[in-house]
């Protein structure tokens, strides 16, 4: 591997950090923004727009721009993060490529709900749905692709995770205000925004020291492997 390489890994740590931090930011202004928002009783697309309004992409001023600048930005961010997570060994796998394939497309949806606001009408909600589902789709995959690197910790983290996130499935299927509202939107974007934050580190971490700093649990398993020979 180059330098460039080392770099790029880095930057993609970063971005994973970043991406959560960003996209989080920018729909707590925009909440600020929008007095009438509720948790109970709103989607948190609603910030962006409702189907029919104009501005498409500024229906409620600034706060509009802001809610779907911020997805746009956060979604960018994670699909320069994807290209970082290709690179940790215990991902290069059946598994771990087809987990990283589905949290490319799960940054690209994230990046279509801001394209496409509720103001756009049918393009948003098939982005939006496709977000939710492929959020745990993703850390299926690479929960299973890392516990069998030997990234027991962070296997077990990303299945944490994805219980958590699972705890929304009903309630998006609940009248408001006990469901279908932006509480049960947050659950599953806390689950990948922190999944996000941790791996970014653990992926900045390893670049680091120039991508020569193993994983500590895969580093773990080769000195007890040459301890036993």
């Amino acid at each position: 591997m180059t330098g460039n390489s080392f770099v790029s890994t880095r930057i993609s740590g970063l971005c994973g950090i970043l991406a959560p931090i960003i996209g989080l930011t920018c729909i707590a202004l925009a909440i600020l923004l929008c007095p009438w928002f509720s948790w109970t009783e709103n989607y948190l697309s609603d910030l962006g727009g409702s189907p029919g309004d104009r501005p498409i992409w500024a229906a409620h001023g600034m706060a509009s721009v802001l809610f779907n600048c911020g997805l746009v930005i956060a979604g960018v961010l994670g699909v320069c993060f994807v290209v970082g997570m290709r690179k940790i060994p215990a991902l290069n796998s059946r598994l771990g490529k087809i987990g990283s394939s589905f949290y490319l497309m799960d940054a690209c949806a994230l990046i279509g709900i801001g394209i496409f606001p509720e103001s756009t009408g049918a393009p948003h909600t098939f982005f939006s749905i496709t977000f939710f589902i492929l959020v745990g789709v993703s850390l299926v995959f690479i929960g299973m692709a890392l516990k069998k690197k030997s990234e027991r910790t962070l296997g077990w983290l990303a299945f944490a995770l994805l219980a958590f996130g699972l705890i929304a499935v009903p309630l998006f299927f609940m009248p408001q205000p006990s469901g279908s509202n932006a509480i049960a939107e947050m659950i599953p974007i806390i689950s990948i925004a922190i999944f996000s934050m941790v791996f970014g580190y653990r992926l900045y971490d390893q670049g680091q020291d120039g991508g020569k700093k193993e994983m500590p649990m895969l580093r773990k398993s080769k000195e007890l492997h040459l301890f036993l020979v």
